[in-house]
């Protein structure tokens, strides 16, 4: 049974990076979103006023569901990274899901904003880890290697 690895050297350049991108990915999308230590009092802040308050659902979704899914997807990019490193398919599988709906959602965010600098540049970033994980070296060496 393969440890659980961080890093893996051994691994194609192309998917080595994939690896490194999806760290950095999460690292930048945290820190884009400004997502602090207090997302947790914030939701909790949010259930309580809804059942004290007269707050409709409405008001609670457009308050939690934008910070759950950044710590959602965030979360997903370290797993998956991980889980590449680690040489699992699940791990490829959700590192390659979590940058398709990352990619979708900066389109989609860039079509609302007119493209501005940040999103163009969080797109390039999205693109390059694509790339870098259906790279045919990547796919090669994970059709070989990962279990």
């Amino acid at each position: 049974m393969n440890q659980i690895k961080w890093l893996n050297r051994s691994q194609p350049q192309p998917l080595y990076s994939a690896v490194l991108l999806s760290y950095f990915s999460a690292a930048f999308l945290l820190f884009e979103s400004r997502v602090e230590r207090q997302i947790v009092l914030d939701v909790f802040k949010a259930i309580v006023s809804l059942v004290v308050s007269e707050r409709t659902t409405q008001n609670l979704t457009d308050a939690i569901v934008p910070a759950v899914v950044t710590l959602l997807l965030g979360g997903a990019f370290v797993a998956g990274g991980l889980g590449t490193a680690s040489e699992r398919r699940w791990g490829h599988w959700l590192c390659s899901s979590a940058a398709v709906y990352s990619t979708i959602a900066t389109l989609w965010w860039g079509m609302r904003t007119n493209f501005a600098l940040g999103v163009f540049m969080r797109m390039m970033f999205d693109a390059l880890l694509l790339v870098l994980l259906f790279h045919p070296i990547s796919r090669g060496y994970r059709r070989v290697w990962f279990t």
